[in-house]
């Protein structure tokens, strides 16, 4: 009556496959583990701004570009190392897509950024949307 019943323990590699798989599973979970442990948190950025350069924390030249990008409809002012940066040198990214990048250089409020920490600040009134909370994030990175 069970004889077409077939005993799954006994059948011919189901055991050691079922071992690799476990084994590999194990594996896996403990590479995912071990490659996030100490990795960076990302960093939450309010509603309307969509990226700063350099990114918070990084590692960067003293001639670096250093900005903005925000959707469309903001009004940034720029700070940098305590050094407000005026709208017309705010010019090395495209304002009509939201990017506002200063550049340092000799004609400029900045000719170079001094090596160490360096944080920013953005400042941004909404002109589109006059509801919106205004942005105002600050960030840091190493010049070197």
């Amino acid at each position: 009556m069970d004889h077409d019943a077939v005993n799954w323990s006994l059948r011919k590699g189901v055991a050691s496959s079922l071992t690799i798989l476990v084994i590999l599973s194990l594996g896996l979970v403990i590479w995912v583990a071990s490659s996030t442990r100490g990795a960076p948190q990302p960093t939450t950025l309010p509603s309307g701004l969509l990226a700063v350069i350099p990114e918070e924390g990084d590692q960067a030249p003293k001639q670096t570009l250093v900005g903005v990008s925000l959707s469309p409809g903001w009004e940034p002012t720029l700070i940098i190392d305590d050094v407000p940066i005026p709208n017309n040198q705010l010019d090395a990214g495209t304002q009509q897509l939201g990017e506002f990048f200063f550049s340092p250089g000799s004609d400029m409020v900045i000719s170079q950024l001094r090596r160490g920490l360096i944080c920013a600040r953005v400042i941004a009134i909404p002109i589109i949307d006059v509801e919106a909370d205004n942005i105002n994030y600050q960030w840091c990175w190493t010049s070197f």
